[in-house]
């Protein structure tokens, strides 16, 4: 009786082994990696890496990446949790200069349409800007930061208003309007 047993679980695990060996001699051959040359592998890991980037990641400006004007490190958003009208914007700043002394360049770089709001929260100056377009003016509204303000489009600008400036969209010249 034990000798059949022995008989049965030796043929199973021979047969087991034959498939095993079946499946590795039919694996595709582009399956296989070639270890013989480290410096291929990884530029063809860098490449399917790259080519799923392009595919699934958005723009920088779309991703939270950071990114910097006039020494301002910029973390931009193009969406607004609970934004109504999908035209609102969000950067999150750093650094020194207040809003309206880089707004024509943040807006080369960041408005896609004039009818976009751009709310620019900086945490160094304790500041919400909101930036509008108007023709050939941007419309900058300097407020005092609330905490968390940014988190909902319905508790952006409520801090105190500080100051509003006009500012060339073309040359960067700003006007004092309060």
């Amino acid at each position: 009786m034990k000798e059949k047993k022995r008989k049965k679980v030796g043929i199973v695990l021979i047969a087991i082994i034959v498939l095993c060996i079946i499946g590795i001699i039919a694996s595709p051959s582009d399956d296989k990696k070639d270890d013989s040359n480290p410096k291929q592998t990884e530029q063809q890991n860098t490449e399917v890496t790259e080519q799923a980037s392009e595919t699934t990641e958005p723009k920088t400006e779309e991703k939270d990446e950071p990114a910097e004007i006039d020494g301002v490190d910029i973390i931009f958003s193009d969406t607004v949790r609970n934004d109504k009208t999908g035209n609102w914007r969000l950067a999150k700043v750093t650094g020194d200069k207040s809003a309206e002394e880089y707004a024509a360049d943040y807006y080369k770089q960041y408005f896609k349409a004039d009818n976009e709001v751009h709310a620019v929260v900086n945490f160094t100056l304790n500041t919400t800007a909101c930036i509008t377009c108007v023709g050939d003016t941007l419309n900058v509204r300097i407020y005092e930061h609330i905490k968390d303000e940014e988190q909902y489009a319905e508790n952006l600008f409520t801090g105190t208003k500080y100051a509003e400036y006009n500012v060339d969209k073309n040359t960067g010249d700003v006007e004092k309007v309060e």
